[in-house]
């Protein structure tokens, strides 16, 4: 018995050597970052997945950015919750036209950690449209100024011909309210909600629109009643249905469906709009643009016998910074065209 006491004895001095010489590992958490979605003129949307906490559980985690590679915590980020899992990061208030870093990062008691280093570049504002179109006898130009600090637009000149036809400015002074000004003259008032989108014109016709910003419905009002004239289906991002209704509110009378390129809309050209001029949209007044470029769309009057369908198909030329220079319409059945032509503010 006393042997046995020995080496047992033994066994634990020789042990306690190296037991008090061990340290306790530690470990930041492991942190990837997510791709760069939805860039717009002065946002987008990433964010991370925290695969592990490390050693401690993870008490801060977001996206920092930065115009620099690898930005950190110090400089611009955003705080996204807790914990391990997938996040989603919304980045604001950025520069038209900019090229951005942007990595995710996860904080605990041992230190920071970050994922990979994404960049990517933020919308062009658009300067100016000019449309051109045999059938319109001439050209049309809308040239834009923008606010420094929100990029709301201020003002526009219309062009016809080259010169100067009218200046129409914007005001956002009362709240819910657009009002445009044709010098001291009121050219519209518009109720517009919280994203600035126009909810309601001068006429008293009235815009619906989805969760994620997209103009569905439009209706027009007349006969003290509100009557349903169009409405758009949306596809992964994408117009990609519209119909067109009769007096009744229920009766198509046409369809026009969209395909697009594997193009992105960077810099929020307006293709499937359903309003009547160019420069409406453009602040998207009338809701988000497309994701994509529109390659071509076919339309039809769905109460013919049998239904005939006609096609326009858009082709593109770009800048150096791979930006729509030009976008012409041709219409397959007698190859017409209409031309726009996009300047971008830098």
């Amino acid at each position: 018995m006393k042997k046995q006491l020995y080496y047992f004895a033994l066994a634990v001095i020789m042990a306690l050597p190296f037991s008090s010489c061990k340290k306790d590992s530690t470990n930041p958490p492991s942190v990837s970052t997510t791709a760069v979605t939805g860039v717009s003129v002065t946002s987008a949307i990433s964010g991370g997945n925290i695969t592990s906490q490390g050693t401690s559980a993870v008490t801060a985690r977001g996206v920092c950015w930065g115009a620099t590679a690898n930005p950190v915590i110090t400089g611009s980020k955003t705080t996204d919750g807790t914990g391990i899992g997938t996040f989603t990061s919304t980045i604001t208030g950025l520069t038209p036209a900019t090229l951005y870093h942007v990595r995710a990062y996860a904080t605990n008691a041992e230190g920071t950690s970050y994922g990979e280093d994404l960049s990517f570049t933020t919308s062009s504002l658009i300067k100016s449209i000019s449309f051109y179109a045999l059938w319109a006898g001439g050209t049309e130009k809308w040239d834009f100024s923008y606010d420094a600090a929100t990029s709301k637009i201020t003002k526009f000149d219309d062009y016809w011909e080259g010169a100067l036809d009218k200046t129409i400015t914007y005001d956002y002074s009362v709240a819910g309210k657009l009002t445009l000004m044709k010098g001291t003259d009121v050219y519209g008032v518009y109720d517009i909600n919280a994203a600035g989108y126009i909810t309601k014109d001068p006429d008293g016709n009235t815009f619906e629109y989805d969760a994620n910003g997209f103009l569905v419905k439009y209706y027009e009002f007349w006969s003290d009643a509100s009557h349903l004239k169009y409405e758009t289906t949306i596809t992964n991002g994408n117009i990609t249905k519209l119909t067109t209704y009769d007096d009744d509110g229920v009766t198509a009378k046409k369809i026009k469906e969209f395909t697009y390129t594997i193009g992105d809309n960077a810099n929020n050209i307006h293709q499937a709009n359903a309003t009547d001029s160019d420069w409406k949209p453009l602040g998207n007044f009338y809701g988000k643009a497309s994701a994509k470029l529109v390659d071509f769309f076919e339309y039809w009057d769905p109460r013919s016998t049998p239904i005939s369908k006609s096609r326009s198909s858009f082709t593109y030329t770009f800048d150096a910074k791979n930006r729509v220079s030009k976008a012409t319409k041709t219409l397959s059945s007698d190859s017409s065209t209409e031309e726009w032509s996009y300047t971008y503010a830098e």
